[in-house]
């Protein structure tokens, strides 16, 4: 873990020499590959815990409000396995970043999620802890969702965006059953300014 932040601010600071801001009136899109090399999810209920990872695609538009403040709004798509089972999720959000630095940015997010498993044999957890039928289960989220990253601009208008962000689950519910969820990701994603 260690190693994976010392690149990325590496990385940062060795691309500080492209520094760009972000004028007001400014459109933006950005499709982001989601969790692209890493991400780790972590689900607890009662002292159980399961980790899994996943795959995702998330597109995002937003509009600069002020100099390097814009608000943002986008729609995501994960797919994963874990074991035996598939998971599929959607999710909606809306949040706010700050270009703290030229081309370095924090942000919030308030994100609404949906989620199906299909477990394809059987499930790890056992039916009766949860008390629940883990053949097809249906999940709804509420998250808060902070991230940073660097916008590297290749043009004047097109960028490529590291970013990690942790998301914590303020509700979650399987099945009207709550659980703690949190998620930490690494995302590669792609900006354009319209």
């Amino acid at each position: 873990m260690k190693r994976l932040f010392f690149i990325f601010a590496g990385c940062l600071l060795a691309a500080a020499a492209s520094a760009q801001t972000l004028p007001q009136g400014t459109i933006l899109v950005n499709p982001t590959l989601t969790n692209f090399s890493f991400n780790a999810i972590t689900v607890s209920n009662e002292g159980q815990k399961e980790s899994f990872s996943r795959f995702g695609f998330q597109a995002t538009g937003g509009y600069a409000i002020m100099d390097d403040i814009a608000v943002l709004a986008s729609v995501g798509l994960q797919s994963g396995v874990y074991d035996d089972s598939s998971v599929n999720v959607i999710n909606l959000s809306a949040g706010a970043r700050y270009y703290v630095i030229p081309n370095v940015y924090v942000g919030a997010n308030a994100l609404i999620g949906s989620a199906s498993v299909k477990n394809n044999v059987s499930s790890s957890l056992d039916d009766d802890d949860l008390g629940i039928d883990t053949a097809s289960i249906k999940a709804n989220t509420f998250s808060v969702e902070l991230n940073a990253g660097y916008t590297y601009f290749l043009t004047n208008r097109f960028a490529v965006e590291p970013s990690l962000s942790y998301t914590l689950g303020l509700s979650t519910k399987v099945q009207d059953i709550p659980l703690n969820l949190s998620v930490f990701s690494l995302n590669i994603g792609f900006l354009f300014l319209l």
